[in-house]
């Protein structure tokens, strides 16, 4: 796997977890407010976005070095 990928998880373990972070009450203890809320929610969205995202990528991998490896072997 390149770089790309390993970077692509990082970020969505981070911003999953400053979402959750965030929606607990842990990183900002005010009170309740609604953009707090808001923007905890966006970022654990976000976070699962990136996750499935890179995901998708590693399958894609996978796939062009599987068909690279079958037209090697076709001729």
């Amino acid at each position: 796997m390149n770089a790309n990928i390993y970077i692509n998880f990082t970020t969505s373990v981070l911003t999953f977890v400053l979402g959750i972070l965030l929606l607990t009450g842990i990183i900002y203890p005010d009170n309740k407010d609604s953009t707090k809320l808001m923007f905890g929610l966006v970022l654990i969205i976000y976070g699962i976005f990136r996750f499935m995202n890179a995901m998708s990528k590693v399958k894609q991998q996978k796939m062009d070095d599987r068909m690279k490896k079958l037209e090697e072997e076709r001729e």
